[in-house]
C-alpha cells in the first residue's frame, strides 16, 4: 500500500513502517539486555536497509522539498512526526487556555541513566510543546534560549504529561514555559525565549 492509495482512517505506509521500526528498536534493545543474539535476523535487517537506501531520495532533495511548508516538517518531526521512526510520537492537543498538552510513555531508546528519560530528550520534547503553544497565540518563532530545571527523574515506561505554555510576547520576542509531569508532580521545567521573524 502506498501513501497515495491509503483510504480514510488507514495509516499511511510511511507511518506503518515508522511504527514497525520503533518496535524493532525496542526489541533490539530488549534482546541485547537478555543476551540474545540472532545473526540471521541481523542480516535480514541489514539487507532491508540496503534495499531502502537504494531507492531513497538524496537527503538534500528531501530538505529542499520541505522549505516554506509545515506539512513535511510536522510529519517528520523527531518529537511528533508519525512518519519519523525516531519520534515517540506525541499527539499534541491545543487547550482552551492556549496551552499545548500531550501524554507519552518513553521506552528504553530514550534512556539516559538506567530507567530514566535522558535529559536531552526532555529538552527536545519541551521545545516542541512550547512551539505548539506559541503557534496557537501567533508565530511560533525560533528557539533562542532554553533553561531546563530537572526537579526529579522522569521514569521510563510511565505516563508523562507534557505541557507547553505561551507566557507573553514583546516585539519579536516570545517567552514560553514547558513542563514534564508524573502523577501530577513536575519532573522537568523549561523556560524559553523564542524569536519571530516579524513583530508579534
Amino acid at each position: 500500500m502506498s501513501e497515495v492509495d491509503s483510504g480514510p482512517g488507514v495509516p499511511l505506509a510511511a507511518e506503518v513502517a515508522a511504527q514497525a521500526v520503533r518496535r524493532l528498536t525496542s526489541a533490539i534493545l530488549d534482546a541485547r539486555a537478555r543476551g540474545v543474539s540472532n545473526p540471521d535476523v541481523s542480516e535480514k535487517i541489514s539487507a532491508l536497509a540496503d534495499r531502502l537506501e537504494a531507492v531513497a531520495a538524496h537527503p538534500h532533495e528531501c530538505v529542499t522539498g520541505e522549505i516554506g511548508t509545515q506539512v513535511g516538517v510536522l510529519e517528520r518531526s523527531p518529537v511528533s512526526g508519525p512518519k519519523n521512526p525516531v519520534a515517540v510520537p506525541l499527539r499534541f492537543e491545543r487547550c482552551e487556555d492556549g496551552s499545548s498538552l500531550a501524554h507519552a510513555e518513553f521506552p528504553r531508546q530514550y534512556q539516559g541513566p538506567p530507567g530514566i528519560v535522558h535529559g536531552g530528550i526532555s529538552g527536545l520534547v519541551l521545545d516542541v510543546a512550547m512551539a505548539v503553544a506559541n503557534r496557537t497565540a501567533g508565530p511560533a518563532g525560533m528557539t533562542a534560549e532554553m533553561t531546563l530545571r530537572y526537579l526529579r527523574p522522569t521514569p521510563l515506561h510511565t505516563e508523562v504529561t507534557v505541557r507547553g505554555r505561551h507566557l507573553r510576547a514583546e516585539g519579536r520576542k516570545v517567552w514560553s514555559q514547558g513542563t514534564f509531569e508524573v502523577d501530577g508532580e513536575p519532573t522537568v521545567v523549561c523556560d524559553a525565549l523564542f524569536i519571530t521573524k516579524e513583530h508579534v
